[in-house]
């Protein structure tokens, strides 16, 4: 038993090294194997929050019934064995908080579970708020926002370094090698509201500061979801010929041990085995058997204020009512356009508006894997409810002809799968020029650019004051936005990508 906690470490390693490969894997074009996405759809809450805010089933999501049956059996073992934002928490404390000796750590272990009830009451009226809280989508989220950028520069540097000196036989190697890597013969990445994801992700790490794993303990609402599951778990921990010293409870990093150290709060224990390492008379232990009524264990039982009960439901419900008020929801009436913004420009293969603000998680995979780095976290384009949501910014990056990579990495489908050959068929915008700023129009000199760059032929000639003149075929046009990427007219393109047309299916 006392190896546990080193076969513990091993499969924390072992499985967030395996997320960060899958993050490395959301490269254009994408391979086969195991999906990408695989951690977000292993995640129960972003499963129920989704499914409940958009009124949809999700099958890519029935993944996660794993997650649940393995809880109900094992309890919290995902909390302590496999999710790489607790191994995260665990390696900030050794690394930055592991001299400070933390005494009388503050202890909020129910409030996770009145954050889980905001939740819950806020995609039971369509806001999806899960985004913001859930441990998986918000490390996704701040790996490629925030990490991807600068990690990126390293290859990109190495490869110039090689380039440089590519007389040298080795270094020749090592830049006709390294040029076909992605992140070398791609553009160079980088994201809006980064600094934003960052500080939140540091604020979390911060809280360290106030006990070990305060996320995991007070704030998780994937936590509190796991830990009504493992209300009563098959595997216990059991105490045998116990003395009363109290290390495993002070050695406890979750709190899950009482003052009375021969009970357990099962919602709170994630099977670490600390306390088994930490006893020295060997009287502590994890064992099956047939789960018992908490009623036995009143340390089980979840302590839950019913007035804070209501409180969560009532900020639940008062993030809706916010979200429903919000002009940004507003729809046009002649054309089902969100009028937040008219550059609200959604990748292909998207559903309709409503429902995409529902489901989508905001993990950021479809910004990972896009060629381009077209696709950018929204800020006010689609409102306060499509905060963070993907949409094209076309003066970054295009939507490439022969890319349909969003829609494969996506979890939730919020960008439904679908077909290189649809794209012709799929509109997610318009072109419009703006003949003020065009040097065809306005300056009777010669511009092919748009025409050149154009993949679905939509630039057509028109004889306009005695001088051929651009147009925009808006039957043809599919708002990829490669006119206004390519445009050199500076800062602002002289042909913008409006949300004008938008038709996101085939």
């Amino acid at each position: 038993m006392t190896q546990m906690r080193t076969i513990r470490r091993i499969s924390q390693i072992a499985f967030f090294g395996f997320f960060l490969f899958l993050i490395l894997r959301t490269v254009y074009p994408l391979k086969g194997g195991l999906p990408v996405d695989l951690f977000a759809r292993l995640d129960p809450l972003v499963a129920g929050a989704t499914m409940l805010a958009s009124r949809s089933f999700i099958r890519p999501m029935m993944l996660s019934l794993v997650i649940i049956g393995m809880t109900l059996v094992l309890g919290r073992v995902f909390c302590g064995w496999i999710c790489p934002m607790g191994t995260t928490l665990d390696a900030s404390d050794k690394v930055f908080f592991r001299a400070k000796r933390r005494r009388n750590e503050p202890r909020f272990l129910s409030f996770k579970y009145y954050v889980l009830v905001a939740l819950a009451v806020s995609a039971l009226f369509s806001m999806q708020a899960v985004y913001l809280l859930d441990p998986l989508s918000l490390l996704n989220r701040t790996v490629v926002l925030v990490f991807v950028a600068p990690i990126q520069i390293i290859p990109r540097a190495l490869y110039h370094l090689a380039y440089t000196w590519s007389g040298n036989g080795l270094f020749m190697w090592l830049s006709d090698h390294m040029s076909a890597w992605p992140s070398v013969a791609g553009p160079q990445f980088y994201f809006r509201q980064a600094f934003i994801v960052m500080a939140v992700f540091v604020g979390i790490v911060s809280l360290n500061s106030l006990s070990r794993r305060f996320w995991c303990r007070n704030l998780c609402p994937l936590g509190a979801l796991l830990g009504l599951l493992s209300f009563v778990p098959v595997l216990k921990r059991v105490v045998g010929d116990c003395n009363d010293c109290t290390r495993c409870a002070t050695d406890c990093k979750m709190a899950a041990i009482p003052e009375n150290p021969r009970l357990t709060r099962t919602t709170e224990c994630i099977e670490c085995f600390n306390c088994v390492s930490v006893c020295n008379r060997q009287a502590v232990g994890f064992r099956f058997g047939v789960p018992q009524s908490a009623i036995r264990n009143p340390q089980s039982a979840i302590s839950l204020s019913r007035r804070r009960l209501l409180q969560g439901a009532g900020v639940g419900l008062a993030v809706a009512a916010v979200a429903a008020i919000d002009p940004g929801r507003k729809i046009a009436v002649a054309a089902p356009v969100r009028l937040s913004s008219p550059f609200l420009i959604r990748p292909p293969g998207s559903v309709p508006e409503d429902e995409f603000v529902d489901q989508c998680t905001r993990c950021g995979a479809c910004m990972k894997v896009c060629p381009t780095n077209g696709l950018q976290p929204a800020i006010h384009e689609a409102g306060l409810e499509g905060f963070w949501t993907p949409i094209l910014v076309p003066r970054i990056g295009c939507c490439t002809q022969e890319c349909n990579a969003c829609g494969e990495v996506c979890p939730t489908d919020a960008i439904a799968p679908f077909k290189i050959a649809d794209k012709p068929r799929i509109f997610i915008g318009t072109a419009v020029i703006d003949r003020s700023q065009c040097i065809a129009w306005n300056a009777d000199k010669k511009c092919l650019v748009c025409d050149e760059y154009c993949s679905y032929k939509a630039i057509v000639w028109k004889v306009q004051d005695g001088a051929k003149r651009p147009f925009v075929d808006e039957k043809v046009c599919t708002g990829c936005g490669i006119c206004e990427t390519a445009c050199p007219i500076q800062p602002v393109a002289a042909i913008r990508v409006y949300s004008l047309g938008d038709k996101r299916t085939p």
